[in-house]
């Protein structure tokens, strides 16, 4: 997301994206994973996405850091609407670890969901 950004075109591309079977969508964010608080339409939209089980998960724009949902209001309507944290990964990582687990035939999209947050080949700083 850019400041600006226009959640109506963004609303529009989820559900047409939907439409065709969307399974993974990655949103890159501000910070620890912020967007604008006043975007409840976005946030409706993302929460109908997850419930027709795609999978939303969260990046940061940062270079260095990590998404931390939840710290603000913004990150917990994210969380309550179903998305996931890609924690310290790098979008590249985020993108290839996604595509890997929405690939695989044996996992629900629950299953894809926990694994966004487990380390599995060090992409992903675990939690102590």
């Amino acid at each position: 997301l850019v400041p600006g950004f226009d959640d109506s075109c963004i609303i529009h591309m989820i559900n047409a994206a939907r439409d065709t079977n969307l399974k993974g969508l990655i949103l890159q964010l501000y910070g620890t994973g912020n967007m604008p608080s006043l975007k409840d339409d976005l946030v409706h939209a993302l929460s109908d996405a997850t419930a027709a089980g795609v999978c939303v998960v969260v990046t940061t724009q940062c270079h260095t850091g990590s998404v931390i949902m939840g710290h603000y209001a913004t990150g917990q309507a994210l969380i309550k609407a179903g998305a996931v944290s890609a924690g310290d990964m790098t979008l590249e990582a985020t993108t290839a670890k996604l595509a890997y687990l929405l690939g695989r035939q044996d996992l629900k999209i629950d299953e894809v969901r926990n694994l966004m947050g487990v380390d599995l080949r060090g992409e992903l700083t675990p939690k102590e």
